[in-house]
């Protein structure tokens, strides 16, 4: 028995050495663990996500409109008379410089993970696909508005943020007088950029900005620093004026 005994204390209390040395380890080490796989996770945004995005794709839907409409006229301009096609093309020009608002009720809202537009930057090289709702997931696929502010066309703040890497951090580099262009399923949008600021998240001039209803205007958001990995208490916000687009009346 007392071999027996002395052959078990030799297997097992290593064991047991061995076991609660690997549970200090890994209390000690969980925080280091828990951030590396943190930055590993966030440094993954800049490659395609892996998952199914649910919302609906509203602006496909308008793409693929646009283009059975343009094959058809197309289609109509070959059989007809040229003078008659052109005079068309003018009066369409006319009525489409004299349309400038939408009845809310003829207006698809979208709601929560919709692809509804794109954000198009010409001067900075950004052309994100536009979203409904500012959550992580959404944010992986590409810019999104806070689900909070007005979209484009309303009456009020359009609220729009993305990831600094890979490209919307390049809203930095953005000057007053520059042009912002919001392509929406329901209609094309302008804003003129007039501040570009750094400051921290919770600035209350922004929250100003985002409660007033008297103006359409669009604010732009996105981390600072520009090379930071996670989130950080300070954002580079973007403010920009309506130029352009059609305008949602509330009361149709």
């Amino acid at each position: 028995m007392k071999k027996l005994k002395r052959v078990g204390a030799f297997i097992y209390v290593p064991l047991l050495f061995m076991f609660f040395g690997y549970l200090i380890i890994y209390i000690i080490g969980a925080p280091v663990i828990n951030f590396a796989s943190s930055a590993v996770e966030l440094i993954s945004l800049n490659d395609a996500p892996s998952f199914e995005q649910k919302g609906n794709n509203l602006f496909a839907k308008r793409a693929q409109e646009t283009k059975q409409s343009s094959e058809t006229q197309n289609s109509k301009n070959q059989t007809a008379d040229p003078s008659e096609t052109q005079q068309s093309n003018e009066t369409k020009g006319t009525q489409s410089s004299e349309t400038g608002a939408l009845a809310s009720t003829s207006v698809v809202y979208p709601t929560g993970g919709d692809l509804f537009g794109e954000v198009v930057i010409d001067k900075v090289g950004i052309n994100e696909p536009l979203y409904y709702g500012d959550s992580e997931e959404i944010l992986r696929l590409g810019a999104g508005q806070y689900i909070g502010s007005m979209i484009p066309g309303d009456l009020g703040t359009t609220l729009i943020g993305g990831h600094n890497m890979p490209s919307f951090g390049k809203i930095y580099y953005l000057e007053p007088g520059d042009e912002v262009k919001v392509h929406t399923h329901y209609g094309d949008y302008t804003y003129q950029v007039t501040e570009v600021k750094v400051a921290n998240y919770k600035d209350p001039s922004i929250n100003t900005k985002l409660g007033d209803r008297t103006k359409r205007s669009l604010i732009l958001y996105t981390c600072y620093p520009l090379d930071a990995i996670g989130l950080t208490p300070e954002r580079v916000f973007v403010s920009a004026d309506y130029i352009s687009g059609p305008i949602i009346d509330e009361k149709s």
